[in-house]
């Protein structure tokens, strides 16, 4: 589908040429205001025009020879108005430049033409690769013959089975709301994965069949359906142009919701499936058809802001054809207005409710597709290697962002001269000239480094060997004193060894007491006495073992945590953590900052460290040391990414979580009298925000942006 544009007019007084002779033109539907409307119909190139009265009036007059003041004035009478030569000149300029209009040198011209406006295949990949369809089949002779059973099931009563079938699964999958979610873990297998794309591939296909056959229910003919490639991804297509002559909006509505339909109806009855299905990879399937049914439906294709059935709903229910390229006019309009004040006319004659709400919408898409191509643009940078991502990070840049901007400035340049520099200009001026101070003027000033806050001292109370509880003698919270008892555990194996290393220490202790008496033991007394003080010392051992079975205060301090279920008799193995004691007296704050905030940092600036529990007091800190290298490793695990953190790191096989920027321990000393144990956890997570040498926001981005392109200059 497709609409006109308003271009720049041409020749204004060059005589008209003939309009094609194969051009039809139908009854269209009527705009969300009632106004009514006509389809011009290029059958060639299946396209279709909408156009209004003023535009069928100029068609209806045009003729072969007329100069346009001469069509202005037969449109005119027409009309019962007059008509502009603004108006002829741009719609005239529509009709050639879509090729409604005969060239004048006849098709022969006309052709030629078009083969010099054609690229090379390498400029056409280049400008294209962002999305290339591909038709692959005709189907409108299978839809015709197959539409009947489409028909059943698409009755009033297959809906209403299929709406209380997803009711009863929704009801029980709720049931078992905790097993639903965790049959995604199925899909990280090789065998989960293909059924993952057997899957997608099957709900896509039915989604654009939904499309099809709605069309051919309408008496719409589907040209083709193929395959398309959004930045490489496969996508399938349904062409359903024909739909455009369709005179109810609520028709072709049904026609653009019915795949989203299709995707639902699949989804609540892959839901009830899943509920019987045993584990494995239907149940799996059956997870993500529901899933995918809900979420890309809802998400994805529900979206206005891109051109998927999200769109063209819009377009049917506002009723406002080629919604997008009608709200970017305006949206320029109106920015040029609000920056120069040309006093153009509006480019359509919207009601006040319906042109802010196109306005917003036209603002809404520009933000849209500025971050959504920037995306798209790091994306290809990253799938490809890196001199093919660097020339295709340049042309999405530079032909979606960067382009159109230029195409802008071009246009305020050209009409330099009807700038009023007393007017609106000066406004304009002193907005950007204070835009470009506040940008120049070094204000960014703070620094802010993840930190954590711990106490000056910890230590885990850890089982030393298997054991049983024998009493807990602190609670969580506790104040402790070096030495004091904390737990006891007892170990029966433990005292089994003890009992039998004390029963042959006697024995052997036995034996050297009769050597005066026994002349084998005499002869034996040297052995006998390197026995005993083996025997000896393994009894010292298996004591000490059993001491430290009881777990006593290392130091001064408080009991910052304890397990809560550490109750007389149950069984803890070795290295058991059951609790930490952590030294009284003021925090420890250590953070990691970027090379980023480096180079701002002096020692001894002052800061303050805000945890992220709101509920903890902030401490004032002041920054004593920073390494001089960066981390090889995420010194502070509490930041880190995979943790919850906010430092990012990757997986690294051998090493560990290896930050993706640079990282510097930072150590920040809090005053003697700071935050203290008893007033938060033992580790406390939050941001230390430093003074720092000022800087500017356009000084930080460009300092940013360098230190990318030097970062991914080496090939």
């Amino acid at each position: 589908m497709s609409g006109p544009a308003l271009p720049a007019a041409g020749p204004a007084a060059a005589p008209l040429t003939a309009l094609r002779e194969d051009l039809r033109f139908h009854p269209g539907a009527p705009t969300g205001d009632g106004a009514p409307t006509w389809l011009v119909y290029d059958p060639p190139a299946h396209r279709y025009f909408e156009i209004d009265a003023t535009g069928l009036a100029l068609l209806q007059a045009w003729r072969a020879g007329l100069t346009p003041a001469e069509l202005a004035e037969r449109a005119g009478r027409a009309l019962g108005r007059t008509v502009a030569e603004a108006e002829v000149a741009a719609f005239r300029a529509f009709a050639e430049q879509n090729g409604l209009a005969a060239h004048p040198g006849g098709w022969a011209a006309q052709a030629a033409q078009l083969a010099a406006g054609r690229t090379g295949w390498a400029s056409w990949l280049l400008h294209n690769y962002l999305f290339i369809r591909i038709p692959l089949v005709r189907p409108q002779a299978f839809l015709v013959r197959t539409l009947p059973h489409a028909r059943r099931l698409a009755s009033r009563r297959s809906l209403a089975a299929i709406g209380l079938a997803g009711l009863l699964g929704l009801m029980l999958a709720s049931r078992q709301w905790d097993a639903f979610t965790s049959t995604f873990l199925h899909f990280l297998s090789v065998e989960g994965l293909g059924g993952y794309l057997a899957a997608l591939a099957f709900v896509k296909v039915l989604h654009e069949l939904g499309h099809a056959y709605a069309a051919v229910h309408r008496g719409c003919r589907v040209s083709t359906m193929g395959v398309a490639f959004m930045v490489l991804v496969p996508v399938l297509y349904t062409d359903t142009t024909d739909a455009w002559r369709l005179r109810d909006r609520r028709q072709r509505t049904l026609i653009d919701a019915a795949g989203i339909l299709v995707e639902l109806g699949v989804a609540l009855l892959a839901t009830l499936a899943w509920s019987f299905l045993p584990e494995g990879s239907l149940r799996s399937i059956a997870f993500f058809l529901a899933t995918a049914g809900w979420a890309m439906s809802l998400a994805v294709n529900l979206n206005p802001l891109m051109r998927f059935d999200g769109y063209y709903l819009a377009c049917d229910a506002l009723g406002i054809s080629n919604l997008q390229p009608r709200a970017f006019a305006l949206a320029r309009w109106r920015l040029r207005e609000w920056l120069f004040d040309l006093g153009d006319p509006c480019p359509e004659a919207w009601s006040a409710g319906r042109r802010r709400a196109v306005l917003a919408y036209g603002f809404a898409v520009w933000l849209y597709r500025l971050v959504l191509f920037t995306g798209i643009a790091v994306m290809v940078y990253a799938m490809t290697f890196k001199l093919l991502g660097l020339l295709l990070f340049a042309v999405e840049i530079g032909w979606f962002v960067v382009a159109p901007i230029g195409r802008e400035a071009a246009f305020w340049w050209r009409n330099r001269t009807r700038i009023d520099p007393a007017g609106r200009l000066r406004v304009t001026g002193g907005a950007l000239a204070l835009l470009l101070v506040l940008l120049v003027i070094p204000v960014y000033g703070r620094v802010e480094i993840p930190a954590i806050a711990e106490p000056g001292r910890s230590a885990r109370l850890t089982a030393a060997a298997p054991g049983r509880i024998e009493a807990v003698e602190v609670g969580a919270g506790a104040s402790v004193a070096a030495g004091q008892v904390l737990l006891r555990l007892a170990s029966p194996r433990l005292d089994h060894e003890i009992a039998v290393a004390r029963t042959k220490l006697a024995l052997i202790e036995f034996r050297r007491d009769r050597r005066a008496a026994d002349a084998l033991d005499r002869s034996a007394s040297l052995v006998l006495d390197r026995e005993f003080a083996s025997q000896r010392e393994t009894l010292a051992g298996l004591e000490r073992r059993r001491g430290e079975l009881v777990i006593r205060a290392a130091f001064d301090g408080t009991i910052a945590e304890l397990e809560p279920d550490l109750q007389p008799g149950r069984w803890v193995g070795r290295g058991a953590e059951l609790g930490t004691l952590a030294s009284n007296g003021p925090r420890q704050v250590r953070g990691l900052v970027g090379e980023d905030g480096l180079r701002r940092l002096r020692a001894g600036a002052a800061g303050t460290f805000v945890p992220d529990d709101l509920t903890a007091p902030s401490l004032p800190v002041t920054l004593a040391s920073v390494s001089r290298a960066a981390s090889a490793t995420v010194e502070i695990p509490y930041l880190a990414s995979h943790l919850g953190g906010p430092v990012s790191v990757r997986e690294e096989k051998g090493v560990g979580p290896v930050p993706v920027e640079a990282q510097y321990t930072a150590i920040l000393e809090p005053p003697s009298e700071g935050l203290r144990l008893s007033e938060s956890p033992a580790v406390v997570r939050g941001v230390v925000t430093v003074a720092g040498t000022p800087e500017s926001l356009a000084g930080r981005a460009v300092r940013r942006i360098v230190a990318v392109l030097v970062r991914e200059s080496g090939f």
